[in-house]
């Protein structure tokens, strides 16, 4: 089998941006997902994506092909890297597994053998150790290890391009030499390799999100102290985030954290300390300055309205990402901010986005707000 071949199991907004650049650096990579129409879109290059640089990378492939096969998959390639949803599910684990485990049980149904089976999406940690590694009782050599990537959808493909680290969680001796030379093809910048065990990874993807927003939530809270004694919060954060220590990195004046990620990172990185008798108080103070900060900037735009006799309210660019125009939602600040407006303050608030953005809106919010579409 050619050293060349890479399998990704779960080629979704992720996983493609993925296997797109693996098959741009060089390797015939073989992607399985569970669609169908999704598998000849991909394969007949039909189908368009938001995420920036997709088209292009699809569009220029010549060694990728899509399939449902899974068989076909696990026989392409022993380096086999499995990226599937673990949406929030709550519960003892916090992170839906269902997905990941009905998978790794029909792998194993296949009794495979001598294969690196490489989980890239979020589990909650011990997840490898106590049940991905059961659960593959009947594969043969194989080893079960965690890689997961830390990219936004808006800027997925810069952002495998260009990591800060490459996270390894393995038992393996021979895996981590195959993981740098599979990523020093791909990566434009020359990231650390952090080589542990699973579990440590696990430890370390939460962790990191668990941070950021500790520090996003304490820049927020002195940018609110800066408004409050009428000082500039910009002069006042930028300095301290000059000392090497803290840096200027997600320490600015902003709105809150939000997104797929960060806030389901911090709640499960708080539940796993809660779960282990950790004191947790540190990222529950986090969360709730986090919500702290969307009503202090409600009462401020309510005054800064309430000052120019305006009776509604114009909020544009809803992403909760900044300048994005991938229409995720999620834990939007700015949304937080008009539903607020909205119910608290019985105020009226237009919506101002393009539309697919604008479109995602209705379908959570409905008629609460007035819309205006930018073209």
């Amino acid at each position: 089998m050619s050293e060349k071949n890479i399998t990704v199991i779960g080629i979704g907004k992720l996983g493609l941006g993925f296997a797109l650049l693996l098959e741009k650096s060089g390797y015939n990579v073989f992607g399985v997902d569970i669609s169908p129409e999704y598998v000849a879109k991909i394969n007949d290059k039909s189908i368009r994506f938001s995420e920036p640089g997709y088209d292009e990378l699809l569009d220029k492939s010549q060694n990728l092909v899509a399939s449902t096969d899974l068989h076909a998959g696990l026989d392409h390639s022993d380096i086999i890297f499995i990226i599937v949803q673990t949406p929030n599910g709550g519960g003892k684990r916090f992170y839906d597994h269902s997905i990941l485990s009905n998978l790794l049980e029909k792998i194993n149904r296949t009794k495979p053998s001598n294969k690196h089976f490489i989980v890239g999406c979020t589990v909650m940690p011990e997840y490898i150790e106590t049940i991905g590694n059961v659960i593959l009782s009947d594969a043969v050599s194989c080893t079960l290890s965690y890689n997961p990537e830390f990219v936004a959808q808006g800027d997925i493909v810069h952002g495998f391009e260009n990591p800060d680290i490459i996270l390894l969680g393995t038992h393996s001796e021979t895996l981590p030499d195959k993981i740098r030379e599979i990523y020093d093809s791909m990566t434009k910048t020359t990231p650390k390799y952090c080589i542990m065990t699973p579990t440590e990874a696990e430890i370390v993807k939460i962790s990191l999100n668990g941070f950021i927003t500790t520090k996003i939530s304490f820049a927020n809270m002195v940018s609110d102290l800066c408004d409050t004694l009428s000082v500039n919060k910009d002069r006042v954060l930028n300095a301290v985030g000059s000392d090497s220590r803290i840096g200027t990195k997600y320490f600015r004046p902003g709105y809150s954290f939000g997104g797929p990620c960060f806030p389901r990172d911090t709640r499960a990185l708080k539940q796993l300390m809660d779960q282990h008798g950790v004191l947790s108080s540190l990222l529950a103070a986090t969360t709730d300055y986090n919500e702290e900060h969307i009503q202090f900037q409600t009462r401020q735009i309510l005054e800064e309205h309430q000052k120019k006799r305006e009776y509604y309210h114009i909020i544009e660019d809803v992403c909760y990402k900044e300048n994005s125009k991938i229409p995720i939602i999620e834990e939007s600040a700015k949304l937080k901010i008009a539903e607020s407006l909205v119910k608290k303050y019985n105020q009226e608030v237009i919506i101002r986005d393009v539309e697919p953005i604008i479109h995602e809106v209705k379908k959570e919010y409905g008629n609460l707000f007035l819309y205006d579409i930018k073209l």
